[in-house]
């Protein structure tokens, strides 16, 4: 097996399964605040959606049960690699996930503790993207 000289270590990319998981993450984060703060407008403006379109309390379980564990080895590969500051956005921003969800808090405090933890995660997914592929770079 051939050994990468330490002067071309920083241009190795990262792994094509973490560019893949980052990108996922980054587009869930992305329609969970769509959902957020999309809908509730939508559905205000037009009563009727909100039969047609009524979503069970339990999807709001399983995506954090599906995007928790995806966005907790995301999290992990980025403190590993000292980018403890995209760690601890993410994992605030899961917590706030986590939090909205088993919290009985008002609806409206859920929805801002939704779009906030969505929003750190979300940060934190393209902070470590930019991470593994800016200058400098390491691999992921």
């Amino acid at each position: 097996m051939e050994m990468i000289p330490s002067s071309l270590a920083g241009a190795v990319r990262a792994p094509k399964s973490a560019d893949f998981a980052e990108g996922v993450a980054i587009s869930a984060s992305i329609l969970c605040l769509i959902h957020c703060l999309a809908l509730p407008l939508l559905l205000a403006g037009s009563p009727w959606l909100s039969h047609a379109l009524a979503l069970p309390f339990d999807m709001h379980l399983w995506i954090v049960l599906i995007a928790g564990p995806v966005s907790a080895w995301l999290l992990l590969t980025a403190a590993r690699h000292q980018r403890i500051g995209v760690f601890i956005a993410g994992l605030a921003g899961l917590g706030a996930l986590v939090l909205a969800l088993l919290l009985p808090v008002p609806e409206p405090v859920e929805t801002a503790m939704s779009t906030l933890g969505s929003l750190m995660l979300a940060g934190a997914h393209v902070a470590n993207w930019l991470a593994r592929h800016g200058p400098g770079q390491r691999c992921a």
